[in-house]
């Protein structure tokens, strides 16, 4: 699997890199990101630097993460990617339901608060209180969130952790390391960026419903 995984990858790159010789001539390379320790789920990821024509040394890079255990709940969803660029670019994609993601942002926020009772640190789920603030707050109408709760429960049992009620969601530990990173993680990335205690208290009653 892994051997073919890299075979895809570059031919991904080299595909890439020849759509876009119409434009410019840009080399794109793949490197296999290497973990400390192996990822328990096996999973695979990948550096992909990009060189323009104006650069020396590839400078653009994305991160690319493959995970091969996670189970997909819900039926994913073709969308149209959105973009601004002044190409004629016109394309589907698969991606996940808005369901599954807020699901995978909550379980991941129960991850953060064990990993910091086990071992004291974490890196910061900031990003997914943010996330699930602005999806629950921009797309619930367009949700179906019959059911939510089991799919939660399901996708928590995955990954070895569990909720018995909303407030396993906002641990105290847990909110004073986020709000210690809060502009940290998110002040680069989110232009008017809401505070952490307007966040906070909008969610907690949208989470708790989510969870009956």
């Amino acid at each position: 699997m892994g051997l073919a995984l890299d075979h895809a990858m570059n031919a991904a790159c080299n595909a890439a890199s020849e759509l876009l010789d119409q434009y410019a001539p840009v080399e794109i390379r793949c490197e296999r990101y290497v973990e400390r320790e192996p990822h328990p789920g096996g999973q695979a990821a990948y550096t992909m630097r990009a060189r323009f024509p104006w650069h020396r040394e590839p400078h653009t890079r994305v991160m690319v993460e493959v995970t091969m255990d996670e189970e997909v709940l819900r039926e994913p969803v073709e969308c149209r990617v959105m973009h601004e660029y002044g190409e004629d670019f016109d394309a589907q994609v698969h991606v996940y339901s808005l369901e599954e993601i807020v699901a995978e942002k909550l379980r991941a926020v129960l991850q953060h608060a064990r990993k910091l009772s086990e071992r004291g640190w974490s890196r910061s789920r900031a990003r997914d209180f943010y996330d699930v603030w602005r999806i629950l707050g921009t797309h619930e109408g367009e949700m179906d969130l019959d059911g939510f709760a089991e799919l939660l429960s399901k996708k928590c049992s995955l990954r070895g952790v569990a909720f018995t009620s909303p407030d396993d969601f906002f641990q105290a530990t847990m909110l004073a390391h986020v709000e210690r990173t809060w502009e940290q993680w998110l002040g680069p990335l989110v232009p008017r960026l809401p505070s952490f205690e307007t966040v906070i208290r909008e969610l907690r009653p949208r989470i708790a419903t989510l969870c009956q």
